[in-house]
């Protein structure tokens, strides 16, 4: 790193630029054809700044996912945050801003849930943020069925079931395939609020 660098950047922050240059590549690069070269010229550092603290590119590319799933969690604890006591209003939030967040980052979600990574590979701090996120959408059933408000049962079954049900549509949004049915943002949100509800009518009491 040169001397401009160190002064532009504290230790955690050239981590976080080379994460987010990387991420703002992915539309356009791709994972495949992402390089740590072009990250770190976007980043506007040496071509061996990123090696500080990215081993190669699948440890960039790890640490982009593990990002996407951060973001999923923050966006999980902000939706219970706004919807106290509503396990209803919540499920149909969460839904939405899952389906928000692959819209905006449809690359991103491709790491996270597309079977690039080497799973077994993984380290225990990206198991334990990946898990965190189901954990959050565990959580709204949970909380909606000591309010009595949806059914008893298994509860990693029906957030399970309400994470396929999400993660179908985004794919299938980001894909283009239901461009005829919802085109605009406006569109989307409401076909997301309109899964979320049909999901709901199996599980409240």
């Amino acid at each position: 790193m040169t001397g401009s660098e160190k002064n532009t950047y504290h230790h955690g922050d050239l981590r976080a630029s080379l994460i987010q240059a990387a991420i703002s590549l992915l539309p356009t690069k791709g994972a495949a054809h992402l390089s740590l070269r072009e990250v770190a010229k976007v980043a506007g550092v040496s071509h061996t700044a990123p090696y500080r603290h990215f081993e190669d590119k699948a440890a960039l590319l790890t640490a982009i996912a593990q990002t996407g799933f951060e973001q999923l969690t923050q966006s999980l604890l902000e939706v219970v945050k706004k919807q106290q006591n509503d396990p209803e209003q919540q499920l149909i939030s969460a839904a939405e801003a899952y389906v928000d967040l692959g819209i905006a980052n449809p690359e991103m979600m491709y790491l996270m849930f597309g079977g690039v990574l080497e799973i077994d590979s993984l380290s225990k701090t990206f198991s334990e943020k990946s898990a965190n996120a189901f954990t959050g959408l565990e959580q709204i059933i949970i909380n909606g069925q000591a309010l009595g408000i949806f059914k008893s049962g298994d509860s990693q079954s029906f957030a399970v079931s309400a994470w396929s049900l999400a993660h179908g549509l985004m794919m299938l949004l980001t894909a283009g395939q239901l461009r005829d049915i919802a085109s605009s943002s406006e569109q989307k949100k409401q076909l997301s609020r309109t899964l979320a509800q049909n999901l709901l009518t199996g599980i409240l009491k």
